[in-house]
């Protein structure tokens, strides 16, 4: 099957968009910006937020209290009739529902570029998708991928919606970046089956499975440790220089994790060396773990600056994206190391 030039380059530019919206997201919650916005799609009741509060009704703090809650109890009913009584009844208790939000204008403003961005996304999927029927006659699983992929990108902007209307309840942000990643895969699975005949050959087909789903659990791990440092951070009034203290034991996990999976990437390195199959993919792995393992350090012992979370939690998504198209490319006739 021959490449299709154009649909590759979409396909790759929307990877890219989805990357750069991680790290958008990433720094809308180092900033607390989250709630910037108190409304969905629009920002305090604006296509474009407003610069002051000027315009904005003397009580618009219950305004949007009151119709977070109207949305959150038909959230809680839908959750009910699917048999998710317990998340129904935090999505209706939890005390964060009822506290008010104020205008900032940074805050709102850096939300409102989150939003664009996944618009942004939004139309690149829909190109996606339309590029994919080139492929059709050939290889008809691509463009099905496609349209799964414009699908979930629906589906992660109805949960963008009730992350707002929850006032970002962690499960429910966690939930929103577990979606990006698997817009991701999908993307990749995509990309790889649109190459199937100039696929790379690349050593460890059994060592990079072990990697993908370790790393998956470092990631998911890491998603806990950033909940536990927003809660911290929302409810206690210590100092950045306390956070590490007052993490879980799941923050030494995770930090003693990475150790492992650099051991193990470094072994998949090393075959793919002595096998002379080694790839820009695999200098690009490497050097993407080295520097996340130095800001992991930067953060636990510098008192988690603000400017290094989503930086880090960036080039984690990095490495997850790119050990899964490793996975995906190796050449199953290669002999195991």
């Amino acid at each position: 099957m021959r490449p299709n030039k154009k649909a590759l380059n979409i396909n790759l530019l929307t990877i890219i968009a989805v990357y750069f919206l991680i790290l958008i997201g990433g720094i809308v919650r180092s900033m607390g910006a989250g709630m910037g916005c108190p409304d969905w799609p629009k920002c305090f009741g604006e296509y474009i937020p407003p610069t002051d509060n000027a315009s904005l009704p003397e009580n618009y703090e219950q305004i949007y209290v009151d119709l977070r809650v109207k949305k959150n109890l038909r959230l809680s009913n839908t959750l009910n009739f699917l048999g998710f009584s317990e998340l129904s009844a935090k999505v209706t208790n939890d005390p964060k529902i009822l506290e008010a939000t104020y205008f900032d204008v940074e805050k709102a403003w850096v939300e409102y570029l989150n939003r664009l961005v996944g618009v942004t996304i939004g139309i690149l999927i829909i190109l996606n998708m339309w590029f994919s029927f080139r492929y059709w006659n050939e290889h008809r699983a691509v463009t099905w991928i496609a349209i799964a992929s414009f699908v979930l990108v629906l589906f992660q902007g109805w949960i963008g919606s009730l992350v707002v209307s929850t006032n970002l309840i962690p499960g429910f942000i966690s939930f929103h970046m577990a979606l990006a990643l698997l817009m991701v895969a999908l993307l990749l699975v995509q990309r790889i089956w649109m190459t199937s005949s100039n696929r790379m050959a690349v050593m460890g087909k059994y060592v990079l499975g072990i990697l993908l789903v370790l790393f998956g659990i470092q990631v998911l791990m890491g998603v806990q440790v950033r909940e536990q440092i927003d809660l911290i951070k929302s409810t206690t009034d210590l100092s950045r220089s306390s956070w590490v203290d007052s993490l879980s034991s799941i923050f030494y996990i995770h930090r003693t994790y990475s150790l492992l999976l650099m051991a193990l990437i470094a072994y998949l390195f090393y075959i793919n060396y002595k096998s002379g199959q080694l790839n820009i993919l695999l200098y690009l792995l490497v050097g993407t773990v080295v520097v996340e393992i130095i800001l992991g350090a930067v953060l636990s012992y510098f008192s988690m600056p603000a400017a290094i979370q989503p930086v880090h939690l960036l080039l984690g998504t990095v490495a997850f994206g790119v050990i899964f198209y490793l996975f995906l490319s190796t050449n199953y006739k290669l002999k195991q190391q």
